[in-house]
């Protein structure tokens, strides 16, 4: 017989924080590699920390004579960034029904239902993270609508990121007003650009789709999410309360490819000009991140080519790691269809005030009213660019056949 006075006990020693972590890896296998910044201590109006904006240019040069003369002294330019913690939450609940068939089983029987269910809650966790990493512009935007109808098809720029049973809502992405729903996701179909909801709603080309009940519906889309690549690798708005345009230092290398296909120039130029401009002298630590449509439209180009001058080239059965000239290349079905990412991991941290872990105040709380209890887990934290510039991306690359 269970003992739910020790349950929440027994779900704490199981799920330690190295367990959770180790199952987040294997959906999140690039957002696990991020560096987790110990030092992110928010406190009062969020974290403080230092973004340097020019060095001590003036303060150093050659002296062709020996004439006792100091260069002319400068100094370190240092402005300073707030950071805000971000919530995330994971929910997991059992009916009464449910504890009892297992309990029937006897105690084994019923603690293999709570760490099935948990385990997998754990993975789709980590997977809504990596995808947030991938995609996020930090409002929880999913997607834009690209058609204006009052229809249970909606056209959307892009369907990989809904999955059948999210509750969802249309709001303007300008006003921040609810346009349409809540509504169900049924499927949705990538090749057409579309999702099909439970009922009919009104879109709009000026309508995004959110998770519902994450935006307030009543004013502009706030920054509600971890920031993920699109909003990091940037070379106009804020980050953190600083301005971009204002501080040039902040902006990330981005290439308009404007509607053309991917090709090794393309990559080459992102690569030198990354490194010209931001002083790079060599590349350790950086990757290629994309999507298998960018980096097959690559191979498409690339292999003959090498083929004819007897180069390899680390693709099939044989991959050991995927490359382009040395640099790793991460493919992830998560990422954008139109963009490629070249960065330095290291300078992208993840600053985290509490792992993703089992709430020990409300653990295995039973829903007043309801014949159902409930398991929380949360995660405090928000991914933080502390070299912004170190990081470049070629977007408006023309989306390969699904």
């Amino acid at each position: 017989m269970e003992l739910y006075s020790t349950l929440g006990d027994m779900l704490k020693r199981r799920y330690m924080d190295d367990f959770i972590a180790e199952h987040q890896q294997l959906s999140a296998p690039l957002y696990s590699q991020l560096r987790v910044n110990t030092n992110f201590t928010p406190s009062g109006a969020g974290v403080f920390f230092p973004l340097r904006i020019d060095g001590n240019e003036s303060g150093g040069g050659w002296r062709a004579a020996d004439d006792n003369t100091l260069p002319i002294g400068g100094n370190e330019r240092i402005k300073q960034a707030q950071v805000h913690a971000k919530k995330y939450y994971h929910v997991v609940t059992f009916s009464g029904l449910a504890e009892a068939v297992s309990a029937r089983g006897g105690e084994d029987a019923f603690a293999a239902g709570i760490t099935d269910a948990l385990t997998m809650s754990v993975r789709r966790a980590g997977a809504n993270m990596e995808v947030n990493f991938l995609r996020s512009d930090g409002t929880g935007r999913l997607a834009t609508c690209t058609a204006s109808a009052t229809t249970n098809v909606v056209a959307v720029d892009d369907a990989i990121p809904f999955r059948s049973g999210q509750v969802v809502v249309l709001i303007n992405n300008t006003t921040g007003l609810i346009a349409g729903g809540p509504v169900t996701v049924l499927s949705r179909d990538v090749s057409a650009s579309t999702i099909t909801v439970s009922s009919p709603v009104t879109t709009a080309t000026t309508s995004g789709i959110y998770i519902n009940g994450e935006q307030s519906g009543s004013g502009v889309p706030a920054e509600i999410t971890a920031l993920g690549l699109p909003k990091l690798v940037s070379n106009t708005g804020t980050i953190y309360g600083v301005s971009r345009s204002t501080y040039p230092i902040l902006q990330s290398k981005v290439i308009n490819a404007s509607t053309t296909s991917l090709d090794e120039s393309m990559l080459r130029r992102l690569r030198k000009q990354l490194m010209v401009e931001t002083a790079t002298m060599g590349l350790e630590g950086y990757v290629m991140i994309s999507n298998h449509d960018q980096f097959d439209r690559y191979t498409e180009i690339a292999l003959p080519f090498r083929r004819f001058n007897d180069m390899t080239l680390e693709l099939g059965a044989q991959q050991s790691l995927t490359t382009f000239e040395g640099r790793p290349w991460v493919v992830t079905w998560a990422a954008l269809r139109d963009e490629v990412y070249f960065l330095n991991l290291a300078a992208i941290e993840r600053g985290v005030v509490r792992p993703l872990s089992i709430d020990e105040r409300v653990n295995m709380a039973w829903i007043p009213g309801q014949d159902a209890f409930t398991v929380l887990m949360k995660y405090y934290g928000e991914n933080i660019g502390r070299y912004l510039n170190q990081s470049a991306k070629i977007i408006g690359l023309t989306k390969p056949t699904w």
